[in-house]
This record gives C-alpha cells, structure tokens and sequence, in this order.
C-alpha cells in the first residue's frame, strides 16, 4: 500500500489517518480505538515533549455521510505514530515520512538553526486545508 501525502495550498505537508493505519497494515477492527489513543498520546516532537495538538499538529477531515472519522496529520505526527505502532514496517515509513518532511534530504545531525526550520515545516493545520492535492509516494 502506498502512503498518501498530501499538500495544502499553502504548502503544509500532511497524511490521512485512515491512509497511515492502512499503509501501517494495522486490524481494520482497531481503527478508532488506535486513532483516538494516537490524538491522546504523548510524543516528543521536536519543540518537546507534548501531546498532539488540534490545528496544529492535526485537523480533523470533513467527510460527510462517512461512518468513520479521518484526521489530517502532519509529517512530524505520521511519523511519530510509526514509530509506536505494532506494524513490521514502521521504520520504513518512518524514514520515509523523515526524508518526505526535509524535501528529500536525510537530517543526520540537528543543530539549532536545522530544529527551527523543522517546526516552521510542521505548521498548523487549518481548516482551510481542505482543499489538497495528492502525492502518492510508492514504499517497496
């Protein structure tokens, strides 16, 4: 399955939930139990250790008629719940929504000036993002 990234107008960089725990090949069964439990978590996002912000890390995706509800996660978000998920290819999609996140270029050392511009990138999600357009990225 490939993972879904998908880009506002104004160039935020972010993934669906639902595409994550599918792409994760996670129990269908689990979904929002998972979902709700990844929006709960603590993680340690590059500003430090917080839990998920609303519109700010993640917005909630406009369905209607859907019985299941969607999330717009950002990069940094998507990542972080790789790497806690069950999945056998969480370091794979993690690596790949690291790499996706820094335009293509692995981020071997952090220095200050590379931890600002990685939370300029991990920009609030608005509501007005709901117009995006989908970049498929192919995972072998």
């Amino acid at each position: 399955m490939a993972l879904e990234i998908l880009e506002s107008k104004k160039g935020t960089k972010v993934v669906t939930a639902t595409n994550l725990h599918t792409a994760l090949k996670l129990s269908v069964r689990q979904y929002g139990a998972q979902v709700r439990k990844w929006l709960r978590d603590a993680y340690e996002f590059e500003d430090g250790i917080r839990r998920p912000q609303m519109y700010r890390d993640f917005a909630k995706r406009p369905r209607p008629g859907e019985p299941v509800e969607d999330f717009y996660l950002t990069l940094e978000l998507a990542k972080l719940i790789s790497l806690r998920s069950s999945s056998k290819d969480k370091l794979k999609f993690a690596r790949l929504l690291d790499a996706y996140a820094h335009n293509g270029q692995m981020s071997l050392f952090h220095t200050s000036q590379q931890s600002t511009v990685g939370s300029q990138q991990s920009t609030v999600v608005s509501q007005q993002s709901t117009a995006v357009s989908p970049r498929s990225v192919a995972v072998n």
